[in-house]
């Protein structure tokens, strides 16, 4: 696995955990995926940016 996946996946996990608390005890699943979309596209725009600036 490259640096990226690995990256990734933590976040998605980060992603899923602080959603569940934040989220969707509340009965918000909106917040949640969008939460979600949100962390995943952050992390492969940092990872881009900073293989650019490389």
């Amino acid at each position: 696995m490259n640096k990226q996946t690995i990256y990734f996946l933590i976040t998605l996990v980060i992603a899923i955990i602080w959603g569940y608390f934040a989220d969707l005890k509340n009965g918000e699943v909106g917040w949640f995926i969008g939460r979600l979309l949100f962390m995943s596209f952050f992390v492969i725009f940092v990872s881009k940016l900073y293989r650019f600036i490389k």
